[in-house]
């Protein structure tokens, strides 16, 4: 006898997170929305997390075991292979859900139908620091595809037709930091994106993250190239170390030749851009030049020279930035004669 449909699967993928998944377990189980199927994908496991899932008693929870380690990707896919419900949610299995969530993110879901994905806003658990936000229009998602992800994967509701009718799947063979990004980048094809403002998920940093301890600017490289290829936009590896400085990271100190290449790569993504439609027009150069713009006291610290031709480049030099390029380069020059 087949089992009864339910209106939203819960993915949680378990991979060695047995001190946090039963307080993750326990908040999708408490959430006020209550027609759903709590499915926890195990792979392989050795820190007794399987065992935590299993003594938690509720018919609402499904276990899928793996023999061996897959991959959190391929660990995702089987989840969304094994779903029933109208929608999927992802909580990751060291996070926790605020009571409303699911509430919250159907209810949004079902009167707008246009919309095939979206997430919440996030407070990191157990700080008291601003919310995590992210753009709550579609235009605004799209806007910054090239940068990050539309909705944040672990606050993520999306509709289980959608990841049939397109196969819909994360790389099974991608084991780095960026798939959840490089999923959602995915449904840009074929729908609306969406994010609700409230914070309806408890993120929890530390070294159970999967980027502890990583060389952020080599994950971010890896990252970068799957995007563009992704969209099918060109990219040279000159041109990939351009666009790493647009995400803060510096594989080498930036010269003033630096960037004027920096300046040219930016036009150049947007007169791609306008050739080729794939971001909104205005939002994107916004995006650009927001990102070029934040450069400039990082160039100050480093490069007299650097921040002078930023200022040029940029067509203006407002008195607060001319001070503050003054300022840096007479406490380097100090520095160095201590």
């Amino acid at each position: 006898m087949a089992a009864a449909p339910v209106k939203v699967t819960v993915l949680t993928t378990l991979y060695n997170k047995g001190p946090f998944v039963a307080e993750a377990v326990q908040s999708i189980l408490d959430n006020t929305f209550t027609d759903l199927e709590l499915l926890v994908v195990d792979d392989a496991s050795t820190d007794g997390g399987l065992e935590v899932v299993r003594s938690i008693a509720d018919p609402r929870i499904r276990l899928l075991e793996s023999p061996v380690n897959t991959g959190r990707a391929a660990a995702a896919n089987r989840g969304y292979d094994a779903a029933r419900g109208e929608y999927v949610a992802v909580l990751d299995a060291d996070d926790i859900a605020h009571p409303e969530r699911l509430a919250k993110q159907v209810a949004f879901m079902d009167t707008h139908p246009e919309v095939g994905i979206s997430g919440t806003a996030y407070q990191v658990l157990g700080r008291s620091g601003p919310v995590a936000r992210w753009p709550t229009t579609d235009a605004e998602c799209r806007a910054k595809l090239l940068f990050g992800d539309p909705v944040l994967y672990g606050s993520s509701i999306m509709r289980r037709s959608l990841l049939a009718n397109h196969a819909l799947r994360c790389d099974p063979a991608w084991r780095h930091p960026g798939m959840d990004y490089l999923f959602t980048v995915r449904f840009a094809q074929y729908t609306r994106y969406a994010n609700l403002p409230e914070a309806l998920l408890h993120y929890r940093m530390g070294s159970n993250n999967m980027r502890h301890e990583r060389d952020p600017a080599e994950d971010k490289r890896r990252i970068i190239k799957e995007v563009f290829r992704i969209f099918s936009l060109p990219m040279t590896d000159p041109e990939l170390e351009l666009q790493l400085a647009l995400h803060d990271l510096f594989r080498v100190p930036f010269t003033a030749r630096h960037v004027v290449e920096l300046r040219s790569w930016t036009r150049r993504l947007a007169a791609m851009n306008r050739e080729r439609r794939l971001f909104p027009e205005d939002l994107f150069e916004a995006e650009l030049e927001r990102r070029w713009k934040r450069l400039f006291h990082h160039l100050a610290d480093h490069d007299l020279s650097a921040g002078l031709t930023h200022l040029r480049l940029s067509g203006s030099w407002p008195m607060s930035r001319s001070t503050y390029l003054v300022k840096a380069t007479l406490n380097r020059w100090t520095g160095r004669k201590r």
